[in-house]
């Protein structure tokens, strides 16, 4: 049997935009928008700034735009600055068995193409080569290696990235071997983050596109890696997981697995949306004074529990986009949980909020019937009332999912008091054209201006 990583290459070789349908462009057209909206809202956070200044700091040829900086650095290092920013905000597109590859991809995809002046069809075909190598180059062990603590984005992640630029600098399908197994070197990231803060959760995306695209421009120059980088001794299934998911053959039976990406309606980690909404049905239904609410009980998943669940009281704003037990409060004493409320400082230690958070339980729940990040709220009220909401398959999930509509609206809601209205729309309908452009470098300098 071949090789997985040159079935993979032969598999991007083939690829050609004709050939892709015209709902799967549409879709990757509605994962570069959030893309950009994420990178252009995320580049002014504060934990951010030290990316930002190393990346200046390396100096370098200028090739590709930083976002809203207006200068250039390299390609790689530009990937890695906006992927850093397009994942700063736990609002990027996500994908239940490779993680978040939009923050990966794109970015990388994105520099090269204009570093090279390839065209909108060349960049929509390698965002859609890119999405295929991530959820392929790792999905087989996807949930078996989260379970020991990896980080499925940061570790499947350089596979992505590679993929994409492999695409979009032709490389044949050996060459293309050669990029993913190059890549697997750099595959790594644990999820300790979900346990006890810390922003660096933020470069991982950052991490993986600079070192997935390196890794094709290495392969490009004849730089030669394992052949069984995926399925050997000591390849990446069997280092980073005791087992496979299942059958490994049946991805392979997946058209595009970018069909299957879900998009965030809120800036937490998708874990915790099934419960989010649940909370806010409660909230919006009637009047509730919180100092009223005796007790609450989330029912999620066990993946919940594990990833979202063991923060009760944030000190930042990763460990708030990570705690069930303040998003909830949020939503039930705030009447919503929007990325000003995750980024704020006052509402991590607001004592109303943090009151409500421990008088939250979180019980598992059985998820055989709807999503591992669905979940249901109920909240008890001192004369006894119980209110509850249930929400198994959560909004923007692939089985119910965002329309490309509600991705404009979060993308112009992001953009307003970031840049001018009319720039915002140039933006969204140079994507919306983009296989029509003859070449990526307008777009690139609208995301990389300074406002």
């Amino acid at each position: 049997m071949k090789p997985v990583a040159l079935r993979l290459g032969e598999w991007i070789t083939a690829l050609d935009y004709e050939a892709i349908p015209s709902e799967v462009v549409a879709r990757a057209k509605d994962c570069l928008l959030d893309q950009i909206g994420c990178q252009i809202a995320g580049v002014g956070l504060p934990h951010l700034a030290p990316v930002l200044r190393h990346v200046r700091s390396l100096g370098g040829r200028a090739e590709s735009s930083i976002v809203l900086r207006g200068d250039r650095t390299t390609a790689i290092y530009a990937a890695y600055a906006n992927a850093s920013c397009g994942h700063g905000m736990e609002f990027d597109d996500s994908h239940v068995i490779c993680g978040h590859p939009g923050a990966v991809v794109i970015p990388a995809s994105l520099a090269i193409a204009e570093r090279d002046g390839l065209s909108g069809k060349d960049l929509l075909t390698g965002i859609v080569a890119g999405y295929q190598a991530m959820a392929l180059g790792g999905g087989q062990v996807h949930k078996a290696a989260r379970r020991r603590g990896w980080h499925p984005m940061k570790f499947q992640g350089p596979f992505g990235a590679a993929g994409a630029v492999a695409r979009l600098l032709r490389l044949d399908a050996l060459r293309i071997m050669n990029a993913l197994a190059i890549a697997g070197s750099e595959a790594s990231g644990t999820m300790e983050y979900d346990q006890s803060g810390g922003e660096v959760k933020r470069v991982h995306a950052g991490s993986a596109s600079r070192s997935g695209a390196q890794a094709a421009l290495l392969a490009a120059e004849g730089l030669t890696g394992p052949a069984t980088i995926f399925e050997g001794k000591r390849g990446i299934f069997n280092v980073f997981a005791d087992e496979l998911d299942g059958d490994p053959e049946a991805l392979w039976n997946r058209d595009f697995h970018l069909r299957d990406t879900m998009f965030k309606l809120s800036p937490a980690v998708f874990t915790l949306h099934g419960a989010i909404q649940a909370a806010q049905a409660i909230r919006d239904a009637r009047s509730l004074d919180p100092a009223r609410i005796k007790s609450v009980e989330a029912e999620v998943s066990e993946l919940t529990m594990l990833h979202g669940a063991g923060i009760v009281h944030p000190a930042d704003m990763i460990s708030a986009q990570f705690s069930l037990a303040f998003a909830v409060s949020c939503v039930l004493v705030r009447g919503r949980a929007t990325l000003e409320d995750f980024a704020d400082a006052s509402a991590w230690c607001d004592p109303a909020i943090s009151a409500l958070s421990d008088r939250i339980s979180v019980v598992r729940r059985d998820t055989s019937g709807g999503s591992e990040l669905g979940g249901k709220v109920t909240v008890v009220l001192d004369d006894g009332t119980r209110l509850s909401e249930d929400r198994p398959v959560p909004r923007g999930h692939h089985d119910n999912p965002a329309s490309s509509a509600d991705i404009t609206e979060k993308f112009r809601t992001l953009m307003r008091g970031r840049i001018t209205d009319d720039r915002a729309e140039r933006i969204a309908q140079c994507v919306a054209t983009l296989e029509t452009q003859r070449s990526c470098v307008a777009l690139a300098e609208l995301i990389g201006a300074p406002t």
